[in-house]
């Protein structure tokens, strides 16, 4: 079943765009993904782990999972997923949309995401099947 979509609110990636130093205009449609940079990933996963807003925590999700999928290895995308699981365990009704979108993704319809998907998939599995 799909989830009730969800998506970034303007406010939240103000505030993140302001908090993180990072640049934004409103001509920038899906700015979690174009400003998410995969070497400032652990500084996206540090401020998530100290923000309280679930709309800035959406948002969040979306640039650590860029830049996850961006990571120069596969070994760094596994290393950065081990970190990322238990939050989106702990905060799943949060992502939940966002990992739905993901765990849809093929290498037709986005080359990178080969290994995240699969992994999208098995953690939608375990978290709906509860």
């Amino acid at each position: 079943m799909e989830p009730t979509s969800r998506f970034a609110q303007t406010n939240a990636i103000k505030e993140l765009a302001e908090e993180l130093s990072l640049p934004y205009n409103v001509s920038m449609q899906d700015w979690s993904y174009e400003v998410s940079d995969p070497n400032d990933i652990d500084n996206y996963i540090s401020h998530y782990k100290v923000t309280a807003d679930d709309d800035k925590k959406f948002v969040l999700m979306e640039m650590i999972l860029q830049a996850i999928v961006d990571q120069d290895t596969e070994e760094q995308l596994v290393f950065y997923w081990e970190k990322v699981r238990q939050i989106l365990t702990d905060d799943f009704k949060i992502h939940e949309y966002t990992i739905y979108y993901w765990k849809k993704l093929t290498e037709i319809n986005f080359e990178n995401c080969k290994t995240l998907s699969p992994l999208l998939r098995t953690l939608w599995t375990i978290q709906t099947s509860n």
